[in-house]
């Protein structure tokens, strides 16, 4: 039986619908807040500086902001230099050889120079983050929470590995008592220990807490009980 020409473009019409719905992709799902914030969750991005007036790059690709002078202090006084001193005079050096250049003749590859009146400002590699209450700061600039990231009794906590000492702990030096002198044994860390709470617990001296722990006396032969 013969359709009519209502009927056709009736057809046409929904056959066209089924395609177009058939060939469309499928939703694609929101990003979640903070997906994009290398410092989520544990901290916020750090705004960036307002009073950059010009923006260079080093030969190795270091980015430069360039900043007024006045911007670095609040009040926008800025001590004056001092005089420049005479350089002494190269001294001689044996077979007739140049002599070495002295540290104030080598000067920084900063690139392209700013404009007159600023000074320049190293832009960090890695993002900056301030962290959040109970969050520390990692060596890539993120915030991890600090449950799983602090030291815990007996430990060691550095600011060069970006370690603290767990909630509770207190940081006290790293010492031993060596030849009847109490030394440092790690200069550049700090131990985490419960020192205050009458009890000589672990990594705990009379050298880095003399309130729990006691001194010890000299036995036979100079070595200590």
């Amino acid at each position: 039986m013969p359709m009519n020409a209502p009927a056709l473009l009736l057809c046409s019409l929904l056959l066209l619908s089924i395609g177009c719905a058939a060939s469309e992709p499928a939703p694609v799902d929101s990003p979640r807040p903070g997906a994009d914030d290398p410092c989520a969750p544990g901290g916020t991005l750090r705004p960036g500086r307002r009073n950059i007036v010009a923006t260079t790059v080093t030969p190795d690709g270091q980015v430069i902001d360039w900043i007024p002078i006045a911007s670095q202090t609040p009040d926008g006084k800025v001590a004056s230099p001092p005089p420049p001193r005479a350089p002494p005079p190269p001294a001689a050096s044996p077979g007739g050889a140049a002599p070495p250049r002295s540290p104030t003749e080598t000067s920084l590859q900063l690139g392209p120079g700013g404009p007159a009146g600023t000074v320049p400002v190293l832009r960090p590699r890695r993002p900056q983050c301030d962290c959040l209450p109970g969050y520390v700061q990692q060596a890539d600039g993120s915030c991890a929470e600090l449950a799983s990231r602090c030291s815990g009794e007996g430990a060691m906590a550095s600011g060069k590995s970006f370690t603290v000492c767990c909630p509770g702990l207190a940081r006290i030096p790293a010492m031993d008592r060596v030849d009847g002198q109490c030394v440092v044994t790690a200069p550049d860390a700090q131990l985490c220990a419960k020192c205050g709470d009458g009890a000589c617990g672990t990594g705990e001296n009379d050298c880095n807490c003399p309130s729990d722990c006691h001194a010890t006396s000299p036995g036979p032969g100079g070595s200590t009980d």
